[in-house]
């Protein structure tokens, strides 16, 4: 049944795209919102998924939803931008005003249509909350309640929030938190996944697992089960430490084979040195023995972090040469990364465990790269302002962003165009 088997792998490579995009992504951004409600921050949404609601509760000030399209989420918080710049001067507003002659509620007029009817002249929605608008009676002065309703279209409204509930009413380090919250989440997935695989897989160790017969470690008395400590009178941390140690004795010119080693064991709670003479391999010194493998919690979650490291060094080099040689062509937009999920569901459920840590790690140092619109770019205003001592006005802060924005979603166009291309 060739084409029931191949549909059955489609279903599969789906569902595992959506969730490796999914859960990377709607960690991010629960990075963000969890920081800034700590801060202080009011949140009025956030949503896993795009698209129209499937279901919605409302809790804490907090619409949390759940939405069709599950390729990710995102978080609205209040005062990333200042509340007025959503108000244009010299336009129509259209508001309601409660007992206390405040504002309740205001938008356009087509959006808020038993509401009065005004042009706005002036509007302070971030130290005063007050608006001017003018009337059939004049230019009047209206206090802003605090969570009015901004009808952004008929059916859907933000609140507007005093200054100590927004973004920019923050000191620096909270808003700086804020947005460093997102990549640390992605790092801490990763890490996360990094560990389910090593706990599933095992854990290289330096007790030796197997001896193979006739090797050199057999002729010079090693047991499985001992454990390597040091090598040449240096310590021995982990199994990639003794590859190195063994791997790197080379035999000296004119010699025929390696230098002998001696290796510090522990067996049976005791210590000894036993001397090893390796032997080549294709040129590269061996000695015979297999590691054993651990599946302990613990030693899988420190290994993890180390391939975290490891693996975040390997992508900034890989940006590094992307700018220094432009090798444009290696870039991989979400085509390309859905292809390599699909690859690796031919593998098992593992290998795409795996790889979502890895674009985990990927998501997180691409949204520090200081680029508008990032997170990263966003950090580079707040070092700016550190060394200027004052705040980036915010309203062209917001226009480099814009740009920013418009440029990533021009060159996601063509990475994607390109990757379409190649898979056709």
């Amino acid at each position: 049944m060739p084409i029931a088997n191949d549909l059955l792998f489609y279903v599969k490579a789906a569902i595992a795209i959506v969730l490796v995009f999914g859960v990377c992504i709607a960690l991010h951004e629960f990075g963000h919102f969890y920081v800034a409600k700590r801060a202080g921050v009011a949140v009025p949404v956030f949503s896993i998924g795009f698209g129209p609601k499937l279901v919605k509760w409302r809790r804490g000030g907090t619409e949390y939803s759940i939405r069709l399209l599950p390729l990710g989420g995102f978080v609205q918080m209040a005062g990333e931008a200042p509340q007025e710049s959503w108000f244009p001067l010299g336009q129509k507003i259209a508001y309601e005003l409660n007992e206390s002659v405040e504002i309740v509620k205001l938008g356009d007029p087509k959006d808020l249509k038993h509401g009065y009817v005004g042009v706005l002249r002036r509007a302070d929605l971030t130290d005063r909350m007050e608006m001017a608008i003018e009337t059939a009676e004049g230019l009047r002065t209206f206090q802003v309640k605090p969570y009015a309703q901004v009808m952004m279209n008929a059916r859907s409204s933000m609140p507007l929030v005093e200054k100590h509930e927004q973004v920019l009413g923050k000191p620096l380090w909270k808003r700086a938190a804020i947005i460093l919250a997102g990549p640390v989440m992605n790092f801490l997935l990763a890490a996360f996944l990094f560990a389910l695989v090593n706990a599933h897989f095992g854990v290289a160790t330096t007790v030796i697992g197997q001896i193979e017969k006739g090797s050199p470690a057999q002729a010079a008395g090693l047991q499985a089960g001992d454990q390597i400590l040091a090598v040449n009178g240096q310590r021995i941390h982990g199994w990639n430490d003794l590859l190195i140690s063994v791997q790197g004795d080379k035999p000296t010119q004119g010699a025929s084979k390696p230098n002998p080693l001696q290796l510090l064991v522990e067996r049976d709670g005791s210590n000894q040195t036993l001397t090893v003479q390796p032997k080549l391999q294709k040129g590269v010194p061996m000695l015979g023995i297999d590691t054993a493998l651990s599946h302990n919690p613990i030693r899988a979650t420190g290994s993890a972090f180390t391939m975290l490291y490891h693996d975040s060094a390997l992508t900034l080099q890989g940006y590094k040469q992307l700018v220094a040689q432009h090798q444009f062509q290696d870039l991989s937009g979400p085509v390309g990364i859905a292809d390599v999920i699909t690859q690796q569901v031919h593998y098992g459920i593992w290998n795409v465990v795996m790889i979502a840590g890895v674009i985990s790690v990927n998501l997180g140092l691409f949204n520090l790269i200081p680029i508008p619109a990032l997170d990263g770019g966003r950090l580079l205003f707040m070092i700016i302002e550190l060394v200027r001592g004052r705040k980036v006005d915010p309203q062209r802060e917001g226009f480099v962003h814009f740009v920013g924005f418009a440029v990533l979603m021009l060159f996601a166009v063509v990475i994607t165009y390109r990757d379409v291309t190649h898979l056709f």
